[in-house]
């Protein structure tokens, strides 16, 4: 009799997919593989990889807000579940345990224990190939490993759309076309391409702004405040970092953290630009002793607290930031090492969105107040 398998430990996460993509980092190997493993993959979908690496394809161009579960079990699990594709591969996993992350801004950590494992990568809830028609559109995914005991892996199953099927996989790279004979574009191929840029207009609010390329935080941003994204890609590293700096300390304020003892000091820490004290050394323990702080002030207070500065501010478009019922305090905890980012932009872009997001339905206080802080235009 076979001998029953052992769930060891699980995790559960979320990921912003974007570019149909997400790969398996193990945390050693050779460095930038993951092109060639794309093309690999595409080639014999739905994933590839290398042993430290794993490039997986989703049927889904996109989905912002993506649950993955880890788990880790001491031998091949059951199968259990309907899942529309599975895919397995070897994976060595360091001393770091597993990373996962999708272009641009995705990025989770699994505190998975080293060693060489199998990978079971499975994905269900699938709406179509491509552009799902929406930026969450209820996909989720299981990641279950298990030590390599030299079996190969199983042949990977691929979700078969009613209507579409399976799509077929890529053919080797054509050879060199010749001198300025260009492939001619097909009707559906220009109507496509109209598409995609009447949409990338749509979620700018216009044409995209260079200074954002690749940034979802500044196309959400664009989208919401032309104006204000116009003025903040225009800024320089040091603005940019005061704009982080003060996005923190408003988000701080409004979740009712800056009084509380143990955070006073990173306050302070950030304004002298001295380094960040504990808990605060460490994002996981800042967000544990948050987690254990659960005795402070009622968060209903918090809102009693907010100060409109517009008191019927105009919202021209949804108000993307306003994402209902959240923990305002573990959403402003985030920005202050935004504010510490290595690159300015990118730290001011997500300051502004974990601050935005605790500000909510009242965000256009927190824009308002940084119009005012940094003298900039108004809202046009």
């Amino acid at each position: 009799m076979t001998e029953p398998s052992h769930l060891l430990a699980e995790h559960r996460l979320e990921l912003t997919l974007d570019y149909g993509q997400f790969i398996l980092h193990g945390g050693e190997g050779e460095e930038d593989v993951e092109l060639a493993l794309l093309d690999a993959a595409h080639a014999d979908r739905p994933s590839a990889g290398d042993g430290h690496t794993v490039v997986v394809l989703s049927p889904h161009q996109n989905n912002f807000d993506m649950p993955m579960h880890i788990q880790v079990w001491d031998r091949r699990p059951a199968d259990e579940g309907e899942w529309q594709q599975v895919s397995e591969a070897r994976l060595h996993i360091g001393e770091h345990g597993l990373t996962i992350s999708s272009p641009v801004d995705g990025w989770a950590d699994a505190p998975v224990p080293p060693g060489d494992y199998l990978a079971e990568i499975a994905g269900t809830g699938f709406a179509n190939y491509g552009w799902p028609g929406d930026t969450t559109p209820g996909d989720h995914w299981r990641i279950r490993l298990w030590p390599d005991d030299g079996t190969a892996p199983r042949t990977a199953r691929q979700w078969d759309m009613p209507g579409y099927g399976i799509p077929a996989n890529s053919a080797a790279p054509p050879t060199e076309p010749a001198p300025n004979l260009p492939e001619p574009e097909s009707d559906r191929q220009r109507e496509l391409r109209t598409q995609a840029q009447a949409r990338d207009r749509e979620e700018w609010g216009g044409d995209p702004i260079p200074a954002f390329a690749g940034s979802y935080h500044g196309r959400e941003l664009a989208g919401y405040d032309r104006a204000l994204a116009e003025s903040i890609a225009a800024m320089s590293a040091t603005r940019l970092r005061r704009l982080a700096e003060y996005c923190a300390q408003r988000a701080y304020d409004l979740a009712g953290l800056s009084d509380r003892v143990w955070v006073r000091p990173v306050l302070d820490a950030l304004a002298s630009g001295a380094p960040l004290p504990e808990p605060f050394h460490d994002i996981d323990a800042a967000f544990a002793r948050l987690d254990k702080d659960q005795y402070g002030p009622d968060e209903a207070s918090f809102q009693s607290s907010v100060v409109r500065e517009v008191a019927q501010a105009p919202r021209p478009t949804p108000n993307p930031y306003d994402r209902g019922n959240i923990s305002r305090p573990h959403f402003a905890l985030n920005t202050v090492f935004h504010a510490r980012h290595t690159d300015p932009l990118q730290g001011a872009l997500s300051a502004i969105t974990e601050a935005a997001i605790t500000f909510g339905p009242d965000v256009e206080s927190l824009f308002t107040g940084i119009r005012g802080e940094f003298d900039l235009p108004p809202r046009s």
